[in-house]
């Protein structure tokens, strides 16, 4: 029930940021403008579609090895006692969104009563992550070093970055496209339309290749991302 309310809210809350708070009017034919299509639409502004909280473990191990060559023989073996295991919990919060800011009669295909709608790229933040450090688990062999602060926050980039490179997997960017659809149907509706002839459709499905385009500048994985790219 909680899910269903909380469901509920998002959905008026999106309908109010693309509407002007007036009284929705009935009309049985659509309206023949496409200026006042666009207008209606792009009062959704920076319209935040879908949130992603993720759980990650990253884990990493290694070992002293000893390499050489003895008797024209070469050798590469593991020394004993020398090995570090560690699996860190991370916790990571992704945001979706989609600003209207630019869009326009281009993104508009009227075809008699039907209308299709390509929306905006979507953009992804990260907008934070953290690690659990009571459920870190870790093992560090008698003759090594314990795991410095300087490692730990370098597996937490890594972290980061598997779950960037994880986005198009997890269904966010259909999560957004159905959330701007709940948001956008109701104005085109209002406008005579009808729900079956209404189509809501990014330019085209978005893979990993797409992500240094997708991902937010503020997102605070965002520049050391790209310059691995």
């Amino acid at each position: 029930m909680k899910r269903f309310a909380l469901y509920f809210i998002l959905s008026v809350l999106m309908l109010t940021a693309c509407t002007d708070g007036d009284k929705a009017t009935q009309t049985a034919k659509p309206v023949d403008t496409i200026p006042v299509m666009v207008m209606q639409i792009r009062k959704c502004s920076k319209l935040y579609t879908a949130e992603y909280r993720v759980r990650k473990i990253v884990t990493h191990d290694d070992d002293v090895r000893l390499k050489g060559s003895m008797f024209n023989q070469k050798f590469d073996f593991s020394m004993p006692l020398s090995s570090r295991k560690i699996a860190i919990p991370m916790e990571a919060k992704l945001k979706a969104y989609i600003d209207f800011g630019s869009f326009s009669e281009q993104n508009i295909a009227v075809s008699g009563d039907n209308v299709e709608i390509t929306l905006p790229d979507p953009r992804v933040e990260l907008t934070s992550s953290r690690i659990d450090h009571d459920g870190i688990k870790k093992h560090v062999a008698f003759m090594r070093s314990r795991f410095t602060d300087a490692e730990m926050a370098s597996y937490e980039q890594q972290g980061r970055r598997q779950i960037i490179q994880s986005i198009p997997q997890m269904g966010i960017i259909e999560m957004a496209r159905q959330s701007a659809a709940h948001a956008l149907v109701p104005i085109l509706a209002q406008m005579g339309y009808k729900e079956e002839n209404i189509t809501i459709t990014f330019r085209k499905d978005f893979t990993t290749g797409d992500l240094p385009m997708l991902l937010d500048d503020n997102s605070i994985e965002y520049g050391k991302y790209n310059k691995q790219q």
